[in-house]
Protein backbone atom coordinates (compact mmCIF):
# COMPACT_ATOMS: atom_id res chain seq x y z
CA UNK A 1 0.00 0.00 0.00
CA UNK A 2 1.39 3.98 -0.88
CA UNK A 3 4.10 4.35 -3.23
CA UNK A 4 7.36 3.02 -1.67
CA UNK A 5 9.74 2.73 -4.39
CA UNK A 6 11.97 0.13 -2.64
CA UNK A 7 15.72 0.26 -2.76
CA UNK A 8 17.32 2.48 -5.51
CA UNK A 9 19.50 0.58 -7.92
CA UNK A 10 22.58 2.11 -9.18
CA UNK A 11 23.56 1.53 -13.02
CA UNK A 12 27.06 0.96 -14.30
CA UNK A 13 27.14 4.41 -15.75
CA UNK A 14 26.62 5.89 -12.23
CA UNK A 15 29.31 3.43 -10.79
CA UNK A 16 31.83 4.67 -13.34
CA UNK A 17 31.30 8.36 -12.59
CA UNK A 18 31.35 7.33 -8.92
CA UNK A 19 34.62 5.64 -9.76
CA UNK A 20 36.19 8.40 -11.63
CA UNK A 21 35.28 10.83 -8.59
CA UNK A 22 36.85 9.01 -6.16
CA UNK A 23 39.95 8.12 -8.02
CA UNK A 24 40.46 11.89 -8.69
CA UNK A 25 39.93 12.59 -4.96
CA UNK A 26 42.41 10.01 -4.23
CA UNK A 27 44.92 12.14 -6.64
CA UNK A 28 43.87 15.35 -4.35
CA UNK A 29 44.70 13.43 -1.03
CA UNK A 30 47.93 12.11 -2.56
CA UNK A 31 48.99 15.65 -3.84
CA UNK A 32 47.94 17.13 -0.42
CA UNK A 33 50.24 14.69 1.48
CA UNK A 34 53.30 15.80 -0.89
CA UNK A 35 52.08 20.24 0.81
CA UNK A 36 53.46 18.26 4.23
CA UNK A 37 57.15 17.81 2.54
CA UNK A 38 58.32 21.38 3.07
CA UNK A 39 57.59 21.70 6.23
CA UNK A 40 56.46 25.11 6.57
CA UNK A 41 52.87 26.86 7.36
CA UNK A 42 52.65 28.39 4.24
CA UNK A 43 52.74 25.23 2.49
CA UNK A 44 50.47 22.89 4.63
CA UNK A 45 47.67 24.91 5.23
CA UNK A 46 46.51 24.40 1.58
CA UNK A 47 47.66 20.57 1.81
CA UNK A 48 45.22 20.15 5.02
CA UNK A 49 41.98 22.02 3.35
CA UNK A 50 42.75 19.70 0.30
CA UNK A 51 43.41 16.81 2.40
CA UNK A 52 40.01 17.36 4.06
CA UNK A 53 37.80 18.21 0.77
CA UNK A 54 39.36 14.95 -0.83
CA UNK A 55 38.79 12.89 2.01
CA UNK A 56 34.99 14.49 2.37
CA UNK A 57 34.59 13.96 -1.52
CA UNK A 58 35.10 9.83 -0.96
CA UNK A 59 33.39 10.23 1.88
CA UNK A 60 30.15 11.73 0.53
CA UNK A 61 30.06 8.97 -3.26
CA UNK A 62 28.95 6.67 -0.30
CA UNK A 63 27.09 8.34 2.53
CA UNK A 64 25.41 11.67 1.33
CA UNK A 65 23.68 13.54 4.36
CA UNK A 66 20.49 15.37 3.73
CA UNK A 67 22.15 18.55 4.68
CA UNK A 68 25.36 17.95 2.34
CA UNK A 69 22.42 17.40 -0.44
CA UNK A 70 20.32 20.36 -0.18
CA UNK A 71 23.38 23.00 0.69
CA UNK A 72 25.97 21.58 -1.37
CA UNK A 73 23.60 20.76 -4.38
CA UNK A 74 26.07 21.41 -7.04
CA UNK A 75 28.08 18.34 -6.48
CA UNK A 76 25.90 16.25 -8.03
CA UNK A 77 25.26 17.44 -11.26
CA UNK A 78 28.14 17.90 -14.40
CA UNK A 79 28.44 21.16 -14.16
CA UNK A 80 28.65 22.14 -10.69
CA UNK A 81 31.31 18.69 -10.43
CA UNK A 82 33.14 19.79 -13.18
CA UNK A 83 33.65 23.21 -11.72
CA UNK A 84 34.76 22.29 -8.67
CA UNK A 85 37.16 20.06 -10.29
CA UNK A 86 38.76 22.73 -12.41
CA UNK A 87 38.67 24.78 -8.80
CA UNK A 88 40.58 22.23 -7.25
CA UNK A 89 42.93 21.42 -10.24
CA UNK A 90 44.04 25.34 -9.31
CA UNK A 91 44.58 24.40 -5.76
CA UNK A 92 46.27 21.22 -5.97
CA UNK A 93 48.91 22.62 -8.50
CA UNK A 94 52.66 22.73 -7.15
CA UNK A 95 56.24 22.15 -8.54
CA UNK A 96 56.07 18.09 -7.81
CA UNK A 97 55.08 15.85 -10.34
CA UNK A 98 52.33 14.50 -8.52
CA UNK A 99 50.91 17.89 -8.09
CA UNK A 100 50.95 17.90 -11.76
CA UNK A 101 49.15 14.81 -12.37
CA UNK A 102 46.63 15.19 -9.65
CA UNK A 103 45.84 18.70 -11.39
CA UNK A 104 45.97 17.78 -14.83
CA UNK A 105 43.19 14.71 -14.08
CA UNK A 106 41.06 17.04 -12.04
CA UNK A 107 41.48 19.57 -15.08
CA UNK A 108 40.66 17.03 -17.46
CA UNK A 109 37.32 15.06 -15.93
CA UNK A 110 36.40 18.89 -14.48
CA UNK A 111 36.30 19.98 -18.71
CA UNK A 112 34.59 16.41 -19.67
CA UNK A 113 31.54 16.92 -17.09
CA UNK A 114 31.25 20.72 -18.52
CA UNK A 115 30.78 19.11 -21.87
CA UNK A 116 28.61 16.39 -20.65
CA UNK A 117 26.46 18.65 -18.85
CA UNK A 118 26.34 20.90 -22.29
CA UNK A 119 25.60 17.63 -24.57
CA UNK A 120 23.05 15.78 -22.23
CA UNK A 121 22.17 17.57 -19.51
CA UNK A 122 21.95 14.27 -17.79
CA UNK A 123 22.32 14.47 -13.81
CA UNK A 124 23.68 12.37 -10.90
CA UNK A 125 20.58 10.02 -9.87
CA UNK A 126 20.60 11.99 -6.63
CA UNK A 127 19.95 14.89 -8.18
CA UNK A 128 16.79 14.09 -10.05
CA UNK A 129 15.09 14.62 -6.56
CA UNK A 130 13.83 18.06 -6.29
CA UNK A 131 15.31 20.15 -3.40
CA UNK A 132 13.54 20.61 0.17
CA UNK A 133 13.39 23.93 0.29
CA UNK A 134 12.85 25.43 -3.07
Amino acid sequence: MGNHAGPSRISARDILWRLINIVVAALWIVAAAFHFVDGTFQSAMPGVAILIIGVASIVFEFWRPSIILENCYFLWNFMGRGLFFLLMGCLVMGVRVVNYVSAGFAWFFGLLYIVLWFTSFALFPVASEPRANV
